[in-house]
This record gives structure tokens, sequence and C-alpha cells, in this order.
């Protein structure tokens, strides 16, 4: 990271982006430069790019004016993608000029900036630079931590899936947590059997990969009560003996991200050292067909003590959550949140730019709501209530089916499932991140796959 003076910035070779709203002047400096005043000359619009070149006066050669629009129409989100996609059509390869904003901006900026950069694939892109006479290190350095966070957990969605099985997954958590002093567990088939998380094992089945059961502690306010963030990781699902379409198959390595994001989440809250409680559990394994796979009528007996008839080996999101959901109450949690790519019907009823949101606690979801007026992801309450109980507990065999045949309203009967692990006193929240999860058209300012859905909420929740 390489921070120049104003004046300073004249004299290097990246092109210097000077970001301004509807109505301001052209920095002294700049109009020195060039010569003349071009404020009169340029738009700026939201979204509007003013390119000028500085015709051999200085070694920046060229400088563009970014138009922010009027100020009080500036989100936060509105600037991160404008700042993201220049950032991407200039290869980086660009010097920020900050002092024409606020300072609260600069967080956004360079967010915004690092966000969109993201690749899976590594690119030759140039190191992004900075020109403030301010002391605006520290707000760069915090913007580039919590844009890690979040990449790390788009990266482990998008890695391919013979490259992140659930050992994988779990040796990431691992680096994480020795990186960040955290304190962890990490639990295989074997511990697994003898504490019996069996619904967890029973999808498991199928694969040659073990599962894991992943447990990371952030402990940052004393003795205060535990929230859990649970993340459903499936490195790859391919449906089991209800097996996918050729078209549903696709991007199934992606049924990992809400593991993949509980993760990001947890690098968030720990490098900004939020005072808060937390602890992440994943539960991660492939969901595969083989000899001794799991099917539909089978019945499993969770780690709870309840039974499950399978109805739908393809519903099994739900299965592995529950015990996860039940392995964070048993450590102590008193507050849940669990995050899923958990079902198409979210999808239809929401499309892909909402989060869907359950729960049963409205004071938690005022929580969750107000985090996502900072943040500006965007979440849907959707109801779950005895009616989805009531199918979701219709088997003749076991305490209840992990899907209902024919039933209507999929997301919230997957939410009533989840809500039959919750136990008395425990305020709970689940995300369906399936439709926000992933992006398939690689926008302006960022690239197709894994969008780290409800990161910078979950980490925005208990930043005070």
């Amino acid at each position: 990271m390489k921070i120049y003076k104003r004046m300073e910035s004249f004299k290097q070779e990246a092109a210097l982006l000077v970001p301004l709203y509807k109505g301001d002047r052209i920095p002294d400096e700049i109009t020195e430069l060039l010569g003349y005043d071009v404020t009169n000359d340029i738009c700026l619009n939201y979204e509007t790019i003013n390119e000028t070149l500085t015709m051999g006066k200085a070694e920046v050669k060229k400088i563009i004016f970014a138009g922010l629009g009027e100020k009080e129409k500036l989100t936060r989100r509105k600037l991160r993608k404008f700042m993201g996609k220049l950032a991407r059509k200039e290869k980086g390869k660009i010097c920020v000029w900050l002092d024409s904003l606020d300072e609260d901006k600069i967080f956004d900026i360079v967010y915004g900036m690092y966000y969109s950069m993201y690749s899976y694939l590594p690119k030759e892109d140039g190191i992004l630079s900075y020109a403030s006479d301010k002391d605006v290190e520290g707000g760069i350095r915090k913007a580039m931590s919590c844009a890690a966070a979040i990449n790390h957990a788009r990266h482990l969605g998008n890695t391919p899936p013979n490259h992140m099985h659930p050992e994988d997954v779990a040796n990431d958590a691992k680096r994480m947590a020795e990186n960040l002093g955290l304190r962890y567990e990490i639990l295989t088939n074997k511990e697994l059997k003898e504490m019996g998380a069996g619904a967890l094992l029973g999808v498991n089945q199928g694969s040659a990969h073990e599962a894991r059961l992943i447990t990371l502690w952030y402990q940052g306010d004393g003795d205060a009560p535990y929230t859990a963030l649970v993340g459903k990781g499936i490195t790859f699902d391919s449906g089991g003996y209800n097996l996918k379409s050729a078209a549903g198959m696709h991007w199934m390595k992606l049924d990992m991200c809400g593991g993949a994001n509980v993760l990001g989440a947890m690098q968030w809250l720990a490098t900004k050292k939020v005072k808060a409680n937390v602890m992440a559990v994943v539960a991660a394994t492939e969901n595969m067909i083989g000899p001794d796979a799991y099917t539909c009528d089978s019945v499993l007996t969770s780690l709870s003590g309840k039974t499950i008839e399978i109805t739908n080996t393809d519903a099994e999101g739900r299965l592995i959550l529950c015990d996860a959901i039940t392995y964070a109450q048993q450590k102590g949690a008193k507050r849940i949140i669990d995050v899923a790519t958990l079902t198409g019907a979210v999808i239809g009823a929401l499309g892909t730019t909402y989060t869907g949101v359950f729960t049963n606690s409205d004071a938690f979801y005022q929580e969750l709501k107000h985090a996502t007026e900072k943040t500006e992801e965007k979440i849907w309450q959707l109801p779950v209530d005895e009616n989805f109980h009531s199918q979701i507990r219709s088997s003749d065999v076991a305490d209840m089916v992990n899907s209902v045949s024919g039933g209507k309203g999929g997301a919230s009967l997957a939410a009533a499932f989840l809500e039959e692990f919750i136990e008395d006193g425990i305020e709970w929240i689940h995300l369906d991140i399936a439709g926000s999860a992933d992006t398939d058209n690689g926008e302006g300012y960022r690239t197709k796959g894994a969008t780290g859905a409800m990161v910078e909420t979950m980490a925005a929740l208990f930043e005070k």
C-alpha cells in the first residue's frame, strides 16, 4: 500500500482518480497543474467518467474525474459499486485522491475497490495507491482487512469441488483461527459417530471424503453469552439418489457458501476486534451417490435425539444444519443465526437480490434489520408458523420428515424443520441465501461466482 501526499501523486504514473460530488470544484492543486479550471467542462452526475490528459505537465499521464452525483443521494453501496467498476476498468492501476471526500467515505472507496478486483484466478493487476494530506492509513488498512474477509469467503465458495473437500474447509478454518488467535475444534467422523451426529453422518455416507464439524470461538466480550453463526458447508451437492438434473448440478460447488460466509464473518469480527462473543459452527460434507449413500425411506437419528424420515436426499442442507445447530446450543450459544443456500423456493419467492429471513424473535430480527440499514444488503422476512411445522411432523415412522412431498412454501417448510431443533429460550434467525449467494453474470463491479452474501451484515450486527 502506497500513500502519496497530494502533490506527490503527480509524480507517479498510475491514473489519478478524483471522485467529486455534483457542484464540487476541481481541487486547486489539479487546476494549477493543468493550467486551467476544468470544473465547467466536466459532468459530475452519478457514474459519469471524465478523463483529462496532462499533456506532459506531470509524470501522471491521466486524471479521471469521477462523478458521484448529489451528495445526499449517494449511498454507501452506490459509492462502492462505482469505485469498484472503475478499479476493474483500470485494472487497479490508479491512485485515488481521497481528500475531496469526507473521511467516513474512505472505507467504502477502498472496500469497494478491493471487493471488485477479486478474481479466483490471479491477475497481473496494478496495486492501488492513494493521495491524501491527512492521516488515512488506519482507515485504508481497516477497509482492506474487511475486503479480505469477504473475499476469503468468496474464494472458498468459488474453489472447484475437487480442490475443496470437507477436510480442506477444515484446514482453511484452522489456518485462519491460528492466524487470528481464535480457539477452534475440528471433529471427524470418529468423533461425530461417538457423539451421535447421525443427520450429518447420514448425508456423508455416500462420499469418499469424511465430514467435518468445525467450530471457532471469538471471545471479545468477557463472559457475555455467545451468539452462534451456523453455516451449511456442502462442498458439492449431487442431490444424492434424488439426483439433480444436468442444469441443477451446475455450480453445486457453491452449496458451501453458508459455511464460507460464516468463516468470512468471523475473520471480519476478529480482525476488527469487535466487542462480542461469537462462535462459528460449520458442518462440512459432500452429498454424493455411493454404495453406502443414504436413501429415501431411511430414518436418521440426529444429534438432538430426534428422528428424521428421509423423503428427499436432495433436502440435505437442513440435515447437516440441524446437527450443527444442536451442537452450537450444547456449547452454550444463546442466540443462533444459521446461513445456508437452502431452497430453490426462496429464489422463486424473492429472486436473486434478497435474502430470505425466518425468525422466532422479532427483537432479534429488528437488530438484523438495523444492521442491513448500514450495509444496504437486502432481506425480506418470510413466515414460519405451526402450519409449516405440522407438515414437517407428518412422518409415520419418525419425529419428522426432511421434506414435504408436493409441499407449498418450500422455504418456510425448510425453516420450520430447522426450528424444530431450536431449544426453548434460544433466539434464532435463519438466512436462506440460495438466491443472493452468487451471481452468474459478472456485473460491472464484481466477478461471476460467490458474492459473500450477508458477511458484512453478520459482522455489522455485532459492531456497536
